[in-house]
């Protein structure tokens, strides 16, 4: 596959066409969404020109999701605003995305709004995209949380900035708490970009960061803010107090992985977690913390 084309296979009633988009990471509307590949300047009126005055059953857009959603949009929004044919992505080739918040985004939101995703590797979607391809439903406010994030990134550098910090205060205050608790040696679950936002909070806590605990193999062994990224079995093993979840759109995943230390009982705590739930939220636990450092 192409890394610089986006194919678009179009299953009609009088048979199927292709429309190669060209791709380009200094494409016009990367300036608004990030420096990622993205379709260059005609590709609406070439998607146009391939889409009227057809009976299109079904889209298929082969390619990376991030890739895949301005394409996607314009299709649920210019020509089938109501109905219309089934839209589904064949992710083809699975690649890192280095760390680009935007990009990760914008293929989850993607995946979302697509009726199917075939992907070729499920397990690295999830680990390197936090995408569940396996056809697992997700919840339908991720949706609107990951299309926020993306307006939000029309002022990447001052909304990760701010983003950043509110993540920091949350952790701290987290750990602020572990202590208050009494739990000295806590884990954080997590090394993603949330866990590479909030080192301030790492530095010199008044409890004691064991690990950084992590499901992604390859990262087990390698140290961030000084800490080793371990596994969650590792983790067991290290007599932990507590753990505290170090993820935002993520995190609901990583509650349930974390199952198996409450199961250890081991207390676990998150930092957003909705009222409603049995873990610790981020309302309950800036609550608590602020009282206990009055």
């Amino acid at each position: 596959m192409n890394r610089n084309t986006l194919e678009i296979l179009l299953m009609c009633d009088d048979g199927r066409h292709r429309v190669d988009l060209s791709l380009s990471e200094s494409s016009c509307w990367s300036a608004f969404l990030g420096p990622w590949p993205l379709p260059c300047a005609g590709a609406i009126e070439e998607m146009d020109a391939a889409l009227r005055s057809r009976e299109v059953l079904q889209v298929a857009l082969r390619g990376c999701p991030s890739a895949c959603l301005l394409p996607l949009l314009w299709l649920r929004t210019i020509w089938f605003v109501e109905g219309g044919p089934e839209v589904l992505i064949e992710w083809i080739k699975v690649e890192d995305p280095t760390d680009q918040r935007g990009r990760q985004a914008a293929g989850r939101l993607a995946c979302l709004l697509a009726d199917t995703v075939r992907c070729s590797d499920d397990e690295q979607a999830w680990l390197l995209w936090g995408v569940d391809a396996s056809g697992a439903q997700t919840h339908p406010e991720e949706a609107f949380d990951l299309l926020t994030n993306i307006v939000d990134l029309w002022d990447t550098d001052l909304q990760h900035a701010m983003m950043a910090a509110d993540w920091t205060e949350a952790l701290r205050r987290a750990l602020v708490h572990c202590g208050v608790l009494g739990h000295r040696r806590v884990g954080i679950y997590g090394a993603g970009t949330h866990t590479r936002s909030v080192g301030e909070a790492l530095m010199e806590p008044d409890i004691e960061i064991m690990c950084l605990i992590d499901d992604d193999a390859r990262r087990h062994g390698e140290r961030l803010w000084g800490y080793e990224i371990v596994s969650r079995e590792h983790a067991l093993e290290l007599g932990l107090d507590a753990v505290v979840i170090s993820a935002n759109s993520i995190e609901e995943r990583l509650w349930e992985r974390a199952s198996v230390f409450r199961e250890a009982g081991i207390a676990t705590l998150r930092l957003y977690g909705r009222s409603g739930s049995t873990a610790a939220s981020a309302n309950t636990v800036h609550r608590d913390a602020l009282e206990a450092t009055c």
